[in-house]
């Protein structure tokens, strides 16, 4: 199933881990993440070709400009990935793009959502505050390349 939104200019699809490439999100995170892509192609191609896990992108004019990764089982969802393109950071798009996707999480009858994030990304932390999360554990020097914790976020749909 295929779910989609759009917002004036953006478009945003998940269910789309047959339409990307392990190298696509490879380029999409080398130029979303500031410190590059904290995953390889090889584990972008395990990602894409897991059981459990699926993909949803961003489109400006049908160009990639996000990703977001995440694992479903049950009545759960996990988010392991998720960038938008650095050109088209804070404009609200990486907002609009989670909101749409907690929507097609809704649809699917799932109850509880997922994610982690460095506790130095406060613009992403504020993000999922605002819609929502809570943060529920921090996994202390979980990050390296930077060394940084990691918090524990959950939203109850």
């Amino acid at each position: 199933m295929d779910n989609q939104c759009t917002d004036q200019e953006f478009f945003f699809s998940f269910n789309q881990s047959s339409a990307l490439t392990e190298q696509e999100l490879y380029q999409l995170a080398e130029n979303s993440y500031p410190h590059g892509s904290p995953w390889s192609v090889e584990i972008y191609k395990s990602e894409l070709t897991g059981t459990y896990n699926e993909y949803g992108i961003a489109l400006q004019k049908n160009k990639k400009i996000g990703f977001i990764g995440y694992t479903q089982l049950f009545d759960e969802a996990e988010i392991t990935t998720f960038g938008i393109l650095t050109p088209f950071k804070n404009q609200g798009i990486g907002q609009l793009f989670l909101r749409s996707f907690i929507e097609y999480l809704k649809a699917k009858k799932i109850k509880k959502l997922f994610l982690e994030v460095r506790e130095q990304n406060k613009a992403a932390i504020a993000v999922y505050k605002k819609l929502g999360f809570e943060t529920i554990a921090v996994r202390k020097n979980y990050y390296h390349g930077p060394v940084d914790h990691a918090l524990i976020m959950q939203l109850s749909i």
